[in-house]
Order: C-alpha cells, then structure tokens, then sequence
C-alpha cells in the first residue's frame, strides 16, 4: 500500500534545503521522494498549467505514487520549499497526516531574496538581472503587472518570500510547534555534523548517521543557454515534458530524466554568488528588522545579532503585520 508522507522539508528557498534533502535521502531509515519538491499542499499557489508542479486533488494519485517504494521505512518525506510561503499547506498536510515532522530551514533573509534572485534568472522565471530594479517592481507585481515571462504570479515577488515569522506561525497554529523543526543555515554552514545531528533526533531516526561528506548542493548556476532555457521553458515542450512524456515512460521516469537533465554540466553552469550594493543591503536590512526582531521572540534566540549584526532581543516584538488570506 502507498505511504502517506510524514516528513516535509518546508522551506525557505535557497536556504540550504536541497542538500537537507540530498543528506536524507542516504539514511537507512528514511525515504526521500525521487522528486525533491512536488508542491502537491501549496493549493493556493498552484496554476493550472503547473508544469511539474502537482496540483492538489487533481494530481493526488501522482503524487502518493512518489512514496510507492517507500517500504517499511521509518519516515518517508519530500521537500518542496514553496509551502512554508503557502497558507494552505500546514492546514492540508495537517489533515493527511497526523503526525508530521515539519523542517523549516531559514537564513539570512538579504542573502536569502539575493539567492532567489539568481535562481529564478538561472530559471528564466525572473527577466530583470538587476535585483533592485525587481524589488521596484514589486507593488506592480502584486497588482498582476510586470509578471515574468514563465514566472507564477504569485511567486514573482521576493520580500514576502522572506518575512519568515509570519510564515512560521502558520505552521506552529496549523501544527503545533512540537511538529516543527526549524533550521538555520548559517549553523549548518558552521557546523553540519552537530545541526544534521538535531535534525534526525527530531525525526527520531538513528541520529549517529552521516553522510559521507557534507556537500553543498543546487549551489549558484546559470543557464548554459538562455536562448535553449527559454526554448524548453515554453508551453510546447512543457506539455510534452509533463504531460504527453509521463504516459510513455511514466511519470517516475519523466522527472528522473529531467532532473538529471537540470543538473546536468549541459544544462547549467555555476557562477560566483554576486555581490550586493551596501545601500541596498541596508535598506533591505531596515525591512525586514522587525520580522527579525518578532521571529527572534518567537525562538528565543537573537537572529538580528546573527544576521545583521544589530540585536534584535533588546526590542519587543512588533505585532503581526496583517497579511492577505
């Protein structure tokens, strides 16, 4: 019988999630889903042509399909970073399953919005190269104008992806916040054995093992070619990729070739990380402070000090800015 999923690694994006996964998926006790972020519970951030993203409801039984060969592995997971952002994921991951172990990893929210930046050029999701110019563009974007070529509407702005508190008690209210590990990368970035450590005490696995080497994974690239990622980012090859492709060789196969295909020297390049105008980092840092300053609170450690090297515990926390439903 298929495995309903108990271990969802949530995000935030370009916060050291896929080596998170990657590490996983070598344990003895735990099953990884071939593909890393299915997106099934982001109900609300879904489109309808989703490419390989599934669509709750509709694509359910492809989705449970991922966790098939499961066996009788102590927990089985996937890793989809776009529902630490969602508001429907810790309501429908609650209702499918009853016990979840939820991973939050966080970083530095400046790096974490440059980070996504590049991705999504490297993705050919994002068409302004300069980062600032895309943060002008944000009140237009939330307004449907100047969306990215390929790019989903509601996923083509970067400060919201980053207000990480909001984000957070979501998933402690839905879940309870013993269900929820969160994580920082910049810890794991300084000490992976210790913090991979505390990761599979939470899971309660055999918290003595490790991977062979604790690699960086999915770290900066861009595109080989702009002119073939725009070719194979088209309505064409999508649906032949996603739709008509699964029902040849089935859809396991489809999404291991093209995740090879992804991450092959053919398809992408890596880059050196960019560097940012200090007047923007601190522009940027002032925004997002307060969330700092009220995530801080809600985890009992000073991630102003460690993020913007500004205490953040000194404060008391802002009130929860309204968000949309």
């Amino acid at each position: 019988m298929t495995r309903t999923p108990d271990l969802f690694i949530v995000g935030a994006p370009k916060s050291g999630t896929t080596s998170l996964y990657e590490y996983l998926r070598g344990h003895p006790e735990v099953f990884m889903s071939a593909d890393k972020e299915p997106c099934y519970f982001s109900r609300d951030l879904a489109l309808d042509d989703s490419g390989n993203f599934l669509v709750y409801d509709r694509d359910e039984k492809r989705y449970y399909d991922l966790f098939e060969e499961a066996g009788d592995a102590k927990r089985a997971g996937e890793g989809s970073t776009r529902y630490l952002y969602s508001h429907d994921a810790p309501v429908l991951i609650g209702e499918a399953q009853p016990n979840p172990f939820v991973i939050a990893m966080l970083r530095n929210p400046v790096d974490m919005i440059q980070s996504l930046h590049a991705h999504k050029l490297a993705a050919g999701t994002e068409d302004e190269p300069d980062l600032g110019k895309a943060l002008a563009l944000e009140t237009e974007r939330h307004a449907g104008r100047h969306i990215p070529k390929h790019s989903n509407p509601q996923l083509a702005t970067y400060r919201d992806r980053a207000m990480f508190a909001a984000q957070l008690e979501r998933w402690f209210d839905a879940l309870g916040r013993e269900h929820v590990h969160v994580g920082i990368l910049e810890d794991m970035i300084r000490d992976p054995a210790a913090e991979f450590r505390k990761v599979l005490e939470f899971l309660e696995v055999d918290p003595a093992w490790q991977p062979e080497s604790f690699t960086a994974y999915n770290t900066a690239h861009a595109a080989r070619s702009a002119f073939l990622r725009g070719v194979l980012n088209g309505r064409v090859p999508q649906w032949f990729a996603w739709r008509a492709l699964p029902r040849v060789i089935g859809d396991k196969n489809t999404r291991a070739i093209v995740g090879q295909f992804r991450s092959s020297w053919f398809h992408r390049k890596p880059i050196a990380k960019g560097t940012m105008q200090p007047e923007l980092r601190r522009r940027l840092e002032d925004d997002f402070m307060p969330d700092v300053t009220r995530l801080s609170h809600m985890l009992g450690r000073d991630l102003g000090e460690l993020w913007f090297k500004r205490p953040a515990l000194g404060a008391p926390a802002p009130a929860p800015a309204p968000t949309a439903a």
